[in-house]
């Protein structure tokens, strides 16, 4: 599927699934969201996908000058409770342990170790001893990249590292149903920020 999709599905995932109902939950679902929707996609093996691999790093960079922007605008405790949680040590291993998953899973297969279980898990034991809050956000959007690259014909590992995967053959990664996804995913992420949004205001 392409990009646009994974971010719109993952978003409208994370969101539905972890009901955020507080501005600093809102903030960090969306961010986190992004992050999760696109991480996957590190795992780049042909010219083109280097391309996607400066997409799919501006999105995450993006996402963070997010959440930092949201939490110095309206002062929602972001950066205070992750100072809280995590003092220096425990934020630098945290954040070096995330970025060297992501190193590791860079020079694996596409759709191998960064779209499997395994890689899931120790991402999200990284983000965990970081900040568990963003746990949740961040493990749907990533569940909601590896479930929907399973309906095209290529066969995402998800056991990594065996060999064996799962490819349905059920569409193509740019067709009708990526396009039908993507605006599910959209509609469902604007209805339901609205109206938490109307709520909260």
């Amino acid at each position: 599927m392409t990009g646009k999709t994974h971010i719109s599905v993952g978003l409208a995932s994370s969101l539905l699934v972890t009901q955020p109902d507080t501005i600093k939950e809102m903030v960090l679902c969306t961010g986190i969201a992004f992050i999760g929707s696109v991480i996957s996609d590190v795992d780049v093996d042909t010219s083109e996908s280097h391309r996607d691999l400066v997409r799919v790093i501006s999105i995450i960079a993006i996402a963070a000058c997010m959440i930092a922007f949201a939490d110095y605008r309206w002062g929602v405790g972001i950066v205070d409770a992750l100072r809280r949680h995590s003092g220096a040590v425990r934020l630098a291993t945290g954040i070096g342990a995330f970025l060297g998953i992501c190193i590791f899973g860079m020079f694996q297969p596409h759709r191998s170790f960064m779209h499997s279980l395994p890689g899931m898990a120790l991402l999200c034991g990284s983000l965990w001893y970081l900040y568990p809050a963003v746990v949740p956000y961040f493990a749907v959007s990533m569940a909601s990249h590896i479930i929907i690259d399973m309906l095209n014909h290529k066969k995402v590992r998800i056991l990594y590292p065996l060999k064996w995967g799962i490819g349905l053959d059920f569409c193509l990664a740019d067709g009708l149903v990526n396009n039908l996804l993507f605006t599910a995913g959209s509609i469902t992420a604007a209805v339901f920020i609205f109206i938490q949004v109307v709520r909260m205001f």
